[in-house]
């Protein structure tokens, strides 16, 4: 008689319509094997899993409005407490090397707790800013069956427009910079997703005042309406400064739109991928020389081949580490290089990247 399913505690809440596709891929993926339930007031106090797996650290003590903010943060400081007197392993998802957002003196305090019990981390892609000695390699997966099972059309299309950038729209991102290169360029702009704030939109809307051709929308679109907006251009432009993960990078290669991005480790990572035609990358600032350039090479022909991020192989990967680190722990912390050590002894882990080859850990 087989015992109680693993139960994975997932930091992210309910899913949303709105959410990432990758967390409703990976929830929905891991769900029809082991029981995976959301993080709420109710789950801080009283869900007792086998792991605990952080995608985005602040939706731990970040909420809308100071008294959300304030419960959140307690609930959260409440539940780090249980996890950690009961020796329940704690995988963090590496969606970006830092916070893009500053944090308070509150925020740093809970972060610094829980990075200190962080058992094992899961790096998205293959750059070498990941320390092999803390954590495993488990690609970013594409969105190809996504889209397919959205019954959205992918299919070839004449593009009418030169450059577009989609996506949260956030301070970080440096999309002034792209809006001053297409401007310089004479390139038809499109710049579409949601702000993050109504000050921001309305900083960006009024830099794009001025720029001919330029079309802004700050709005969420569904899965058809953003490919079809997107097949209708010729490149996709990302000039995030620093970039280390773009779910909107692996969206454009999943229909098959080039992309232009700065030169970081993980970017040089897939490019070396897919091919230096579908992700073309920069150094430096982005120019109108820079851009110019993009547009006038010759459109790469077929798809890039993104079959090592399937996503059954990813699923498959994220419960190998579950069982793996759950069966280990019994009630006590594991340091993360021992959870690294056990986790080299499954083939299946560096058959999916070298990365997670056996490493010397002292």
């Amino acid at each position: 008689m087989s015992g109680p399913p693993l139960k994975v505690l997932m930091s992210t809440g309910p899913l949303k319509p709105m959410d990432n596709p990758y967390l409703r891929q990976l929830v929905t993926g891991l769900s029809e094997q082991i029981d995976v339930e959301p993080l709420s007031g109710r789950a801080a106090l009283f869900c007792r899993p086998d792991v605990f797996h952080v995608q985005w650290p602040h939706q731990l003590y970040r909420a809308a409005g100071r008294p959300k903010t304030m419960v959140k943060r307690v609930l959260s400081a409440v539940l780090l407490a249980r996890l950690r007197a009961r020796g329940v392993p704690v995988v963090l998802t590496v969606h970006n090397v830092a916070s893009h957002e500053k944090e308070g003196v509150v925020e740093q305090r809970l972060l610094r707790t829980l990075e200190r019990m962080v058992t094992l981390r899961i790096y998205l892609n293959e750059s070498d800013e990941n320390d092999p000695t803390r954590g495993v390699v488990i690609l970013h997966g594409d969105y190809r069956a996504w889209l397919r099972d959205q019954h959205v059309d992918t299919s070839p299309r004449e593009p009418e427009r030169d450059v577009i950038l989609f996506g949260w729209l956030r301070r970080y991102k440096a999309i002034e910079s792209l809006i001053a290169a297409a401007r310089d360029a004479e390139a038809t702009l499109t710049v579409t997703g949601r702000a993050i704030d109504t000050s921001y939109e309305h900083a960006l809307r009024a830099t794009m005042a001025d720029v001919p051709f330029a079309m802004f929308d700050p709005w969420h679109r569904e899965d058809d309406e953003l490919t079809a907006e997107i097949l209708r251009h010729r490149l996709v432009c990302l000039p995030y400064p620093q970039m280390y993960n773009s779910g909107a990078l692996l969206y454009a290669l999943s229909i098959d739109r080039p992309v232009l991005a700065p030169r970081s480790p993980s970017n040089e990572a897939i490019a070396h991928e897919v091919g230096e035609q579908w992700l073309m990358l920069y150094d430096g600032p982005l120019t109108a020389a820079t851009l110019r350039d993009a547009l006038a090479r010759t459109p790469p022909a077929g798809s890039p081949d993104l079959s090592r991020r399937d996503w059954s192989t990813s699923i498959a990967l994220h419960v190998a580490c579950y069982r793996i680190l759950a069966g280990a722990a019994d009630g006590r912390r594991l340091p993360p290089t021992l959870s690294r050590k056990l986790l080299q002894a499954d083939p299946v882990f560096a058959a999916h990247s070298a990365f997670n080859a056996p490493v010397q850990i002292l």
